[in-house]
């Protein structure tokens, strides 16, 4: 009996190794995908309505820098989140950075089309995610930084996401909030080691 459940248990293990890997290429595959395609960008009023949706899901995390507003600007428009593992971050199709302009976010598992918004230097960014590769359960969001010079000099920089899915969005996902702040904390902070 003992032997059995062994098995059983090593066979569920493995089944779920090999769901993983095959969710992950999928993912992977998706993102390539995206990124492929060039996508021209939305009119005005389209990104503002999307803006301007109610998100299922927001959450702010905070965060303060030893560096100026114009180091940490160039770090958040240029190379964002490129200072984590297995992202390679964001990318412009050419030099303009301003409002209207839409950028590649680039994760491993995610890509995302994002419209530039609010673009305030050593102020405010703010972008859209106006397309997706896993719509389903990402469908849209707005990434808004806010940054301030700090009495010390350095610069504190609020970071709010708020996002719904293309499924369930008359589902409220308040309560993930405190369970994902943390961890986009820390992502944040380690925007510290390129700085």
């Amino acid at each position: 009996m003992v032997r059995l459940i062994v098995a059983a248990v090593v066979a569920l293990a493995f089944l779920a190794a090999v769901a993983a890997l095959v969710t992950a290429i999928v993912l992977r595959r998706l993102s390539r995908r995206l990124l492929a395609d060039t996508h021209t960008p939305l009119p005005g009023s389209v990104v503002d309505e999307i803006a301007g949706r109610r998100p299922t899901f927001t959450m702010t995390t905070t965060a303060h820098f030893a560096a100026s507003p114009e180091r940490v600007w160039g770090m958040l428009e240029e190379g964002a989140f490129s200072w984590m593992p297995f992202i390679p971050g964001v990318r412009y199709p050419h030099t303009n950075r301003g409002a209207g302009t839409v950028r590649k976010l680039d994760t491993v598992f995610f890509a995302a089309d994002e419209q530039v918004l609010h673009h305030d230097p050593a102020r405010r960014l703010t972008v859209v995610g106006i397309r997706t590769s896993v719509p389903l359960f990402v469908k849209s969001y707005v990434a808004d930084f806010r940054l301030e010079q700090a009495q010390d000099g350095g610069t504190d920089v609020a970071w709010t996401v708020g996002g719904r899915p293309a499924l369930f969005a008359f589902v409220p996902l308040s309560w993930t909030g405190p369970l994902i702040r943390p961890f986009a904390r820390v992502v944040l902070q380690q925007l510290s080691t390129r700085l």
